[in-house]
């Protein structure tokens, strides 16, 4: 089982430290990261993928993944195969495994204000307690939602990856 979480900052340079930090985590196997990324809101209403460095899972697959979610979250228009009728089966997708309506306005609640920025991560698994410990000091707001194998496995399936 994979957990989406959501890690919710004042500012985008906060939520790059707390980024960092993330990839040190999973450098030494406190979380252990199948993808991340970073969203940022500009003070023109729109939101920008910001992940600095080289994210984690950067495969096509994880590309339509975040794609499709910030698509779906944030209303970001995205590139490639999810246009057209795909576009509403992964949408479905999303919605029927805990990224529904609910979950979507506490994301887009995370990020309200100008600068205002997330970590977005997909995890496998994690020693809760030392992450959270890890994650204090840069504060924030969090949120997650569970996607169990067989989800996993219908959304690789879903993205033409299986």
């Amino acid at each position: 089982m994979s957990t989406l979480l959501v890690l919710g900052y004042p500012t985008e340079e906060k939520a790059k430290e707390a980024y960092q930090e993330v990839l040190n985590l999973g450098n030494d196997f406190i979380v252990n990261l199948q993808s991340v990324a970073v969203v940022a809101r500009r003070d023109n209403d729109k939101f920008d993928v910001v992940t600095p460095g080289q994210p984690i899972g950067n495969s096509t697959v994880w590309g339509l993944f975040w794609g499709m979610l910030f698509g779906l979250i944030f209303l970001i228009p995205f590139w490639g195969a999810a246009i057209g009728a795909g576009l509403g089966a992964l949408t479905g997708f999303f919605v029927k495994r805990g990224v529904d309506e609910d979950f979507q306005d506490r994301v887009r609640n995370l990020l309200t204000q100008k600068d205002e920025a997330a970590v977005f991560m997909v995890v496998s698994s994690m020693t809760e307690d030392k992450f959270a410990e890890a994650m204090r000091p840069f504060g924030g707001d969090i949120l997650q939602t569970s996607l169990s194998i067989k989800d996993e496995e219908e959304l690789k399936c879903e993205l033409g990856k299986c």
